[in-house]
This record gives structure tokens, sequence and C-alpha cells, in this order.
């Protein structure tokens, strides 16, 4: 079974300082073409910040991202799981919770990355197309195995 640590696979992770403008998460987002990025405080993620941050607390509200602190308008409650953790439990929490991408620190609290819903579900459609392909293996070669007048 895969791990969230797997699914990184040694991939930089991408954040922005805490003491950045809406404008520059923005601008960071753009440039990584992602759609969602941690907001760390030296090694700490003490936020995120997506795309529907952006629309339901700056835009909608009428705030100028040039001047907003992405601080103030962050999600705060971050949930973080080890690299350890089973991408089948990660995905359950992500579900559970109604997330789309989900942090992932190292023993000593460091982010290591974000994993999304998208790679979580293609993580586990790759390990039920192996279970079929096993049980479909299994299937038959029992088949086989059994003397012709028992078939």
């Amino acid at each position: 079974m895969k791990r969230v640590g797997d699914v990184l696979d040694g991939r930089d992770p991408f954040y922005v300082e805490v003491g950045a403008t809406v404008a520059d998460v923005v601008d960071y987002l753009c440039e990584k073409q992602i759609g969602a990025v941690a907001i760390c405080e030296g090694e700490a993620v003490v936020g995120v910040f997506s795309e529907r941050d952006l629309m339901r607390r700056v835009v909608k509200l009428g705030l100028l991202p040039a001047e907003t602190p992405v601080a103030e308008v962050m999600t705060k409650d971050v949930f973080c799981v080890p690299l350890d953790e089973t991408a089948h439990n990660a995905r359950l929490l992500m579900f559970g919770k109604n997330f789309r991408h989900l942090a992932v620190v190292d023993d000593e609290g460091k982010f290591q990355g974000f994993v999304s819903m998208r790679e979580l579900l293609e993580v586990d459609l790759e390990e039920s197309q192996q279970l079929i392909r096993k049980l479909n293996d299994d299937f038959y070669q029992h088949q086989f195995e059994k003397p012709a007048a028992e078939r």
C-alpha cells in the first residue's frame, strides 16, 4: 500500500512565507501552476491559501490583493499527515473534511509538500487495477490447474 511520501516522490514543496501579500501568493500560484500553497513560518505550516480562499475571502469581500496580508485570509486550521501515512487513510481524511489538498510533514513537523485529492484517487485506482489483475491471474491460473474432467 502506497504512503503519501511515495506520492510526493521527492518533489520540491511549494510554500510561501507568512509575511507575503495575497498578490504575492497569487503570482506564485500562477508561476507554479498550482491551485493551493502552504503558508509557512520557517519550516512549519501555519496556513494554506487556495484558489477557493482567493475567491471567497478576497474577491467576494472586495479586498485589495496587493494590500491584504495572506495571513489574514488563509485557512488556518491545517491538517497535516506524516510521510508514512497511507494514501488510503489520507484520502479518507480528505473526503471526511472536504479538503482538496493535504499537507504532509516529516517526523519533525517540517513541511514536505501537498498531496491532492486527484493524486490520491489515482493511487486508489492504480491499487484497484493491480488487485483486479491479481485476482484475474489467480482465477485463470486455478482454472487451468484443474484436470479437464473437472472443468
